[in-house]
């Protein structure tokens, strides 16, 4: 018995590991972002799928596979399977493949990122740990079947932007490495090299040709603001910002705080000992993203926990080259070394229990579903709700409505499910707006309003407050259901039923 379970440990951890992340699906309420990628897969052609992206900033991988379930009419909830399911391949690749002790591989896996960001939490971002496996696995044959490790370098662009400098450190490594060993290389070799490197820079065009413009037509995103600053805060304030990233405690101690960052900073010494060229690569990885958030959009945990799976790749391949040995590091370094690292895991992974077992195991992601299960209860078919600026909120809802409901844009005048992030969508909603409801319903059409409210948000518009509390006193509206408790994402909901006869 005792052989079989050492011959079979990575099976048996990683059945533990599935089985436990698939159990915290059940506990996880999908929110608007999730909801988003849900509803464009859904309900767009391949053709508006490429005109979507020029508003939405993301690559079309995520969407092309989600578009199958979505279109077939499988429940919402099969978007959290996918990213499980995705996340459980990267991990069991990571048990199999990478060239860490056990115990390292075993804390790895139970990460925060790894635990519950990536496969719970269903977005994009859950490509990104197995591209980087993949990528980790063929590095080692780059040079005889560079193809399939081009391969995964174009799928890795293909997750989120915010790894397009990942993308751009390793195709200039790989180019730079090339250059110095190309007269070593046979006739065949060369050939091979060239075609490989044309496949992936023309699959990395046709990726990005649907981002073009996206900058300029997403209204959402804010490119303004001085460039100087914006230099500024990401070589200086982002890079330690993401320190707290490790952590995952939310009101973290100072003490502690200091105490972790003392850890890290060890880590960090050892490794710009032992390989500085290393180092800058993994830099300047960080640096673009840190460049991203300070000037475009804002920092995530499953944005910032990308910078995990930097430091993986590089202390993963870099075990391909014997660094220990070179730089004649002695066996009480390594064993500092390694320590810390496993402190630094042991940290991250007791943050991120704490926040799963106080935050999202007792409560709630989202009140998207609570809402949306009042709609289903207590509204008949047929009838219509109303949304003011910004419907991705409203979005959030709408997967998980069961009945024949239709979502209408006031400020923008049209039927929606998913948001276009255009000036219509900012666009507030207005007494005027309202007035002219009659001009687009029958009296006999059921109407109601949805207003959602965001704590520290830029939702929390005081015009669309003042305009709701005016249409109560007026009797023009008539609330129903406010959803209560507190969720992760701060959004709560209220419905109105609206009485057309008043208007």
């Amino acid at each position: 018995m005792k052989n079989w379970i050492k011959d079979h440990k990575e099976l048996i951890v990683f059945l533990l590991y599935a089985g436990l992340t698939f159990g915290l699906l059940f506990f996880h309420e999908n929110w608007r972002d999730e909801a988003q990628s849900w509803l464009i897969a859904r309900d767009c052609t391949i053709p508006e799928l490429i005109d979507a992206m020029k508003y939405e900033g993301h690559f079309l991988v995520w969407y092309l596979i989600l578009m199958p379930f979505a279109k077939a009419g499988f429940p919402y909830f099969t978007t959290n399977i996918i990213s499980w399911f995705i996340t459980c391949t990267a991990v069991w690749l990571l048990l199999r493949k990478a060239p860490f002790s056990f115990d390292i591989k075993l804390l790895l896996i139970f990460t925060f990122p790894l635990l519950y960001l990536y496969p719970v939490i269903s977005r994009c971002y859950c490509l990104i740990p197995l591209a980087i496996v993949l990528m980790s696995i063929f590095y080692k044959d780059r040079k005889e079947k560079p193809l399939r490790y081009f391969l995964s370098v174009v799928f890795l662009l293909n997750t989120h932007v915010i790894m397009a400098g990942m993308v751009a450190v390793v195709g200039i490594d790989y180019l730079a490495e090339l250059y110095g060993k190309w007269k070593d290389l046979s006739e065949q070799e060369k050939q091979k090299t060239i075609v490989s490197i044309a496949i992936a820079v023309f699959l990395m065009l046709i990726s990005i040709y649907p981002l073009l413009g996206c900058l300029t037509t997403n209204k959402e995103i804010q490119t303004g603001g001085n460039l100087t600053v914006q230099i500024s805060q990401a070589v200086f304030q982002y890079p330690f910002e993401l320190f707290k990233g490790l952590f995952y405690i939310v009101d973290l101690d100072n003490i502690l705080y200091r105490f972790f960052l003392i850890i890290t900073i060890i880590v960090l010494c050892f490794e710009l000992r032992i390989n500085p060229l290393s180092f800058f690569k993994i830099y300047l990885c960080i640096l673009w993203q840190c460049f991203i958030y300070a000037s475009i959009i804002s920092t995530t945990f499953q944005r910032t926990s990308t910078v995990f799976l930097i430091v993986l790749f590089f202390k993963w391949i870099n075990t391909y080259k014997v660094l220990d040995a070179k730089f004649n590091v002695s066996t009480f370094q390594r064993t500092i070394r390694k320590l810390c690292l496993i402190v630094l895991l042991m940290i991250n992974i007791a943050g991120g229990l704490i926040f799963i077992m106080v935050y999202e195991v007792p409560g709630k992601y989202s009140n998207a579903y609570e809402m949306a299960h009042y709609v289903n209860e207590n509204l008949d078919n047929n009838s219509i709700i109303l949304s003011g600026p910004h419907v991705e909120f409203i979005s959030g809802i709408i997967p998980y409505i069961e009945r024949d409901i239709k979502f209408y844009h006031v400020p923008g005048k049209r039927y929606f499910s998913y948001a276009i992030w255009n000036n219509e969508n900012k666009r507030n909603i207005t007494l005027q707006d309202i007035k002219e409801l009659p001009t687009v319903f029958h009296n006999g059409e059921k109407l109601y309003y949805i207003f959602c409210s965001v704590k520290r948000h830029y939702l929390n518009n005081r015009e669309e407050n003042d305009m709701i509390d005016k249409l109560l006193k007026e009797n023009v509206l008539e609330k129903l259901y406010c959803t209560q408790d507190e969720s992760l994402s701060v959004e709560n909901y209220t419905i109105y039923k609206v009485n057309y006869n008043k208007i």
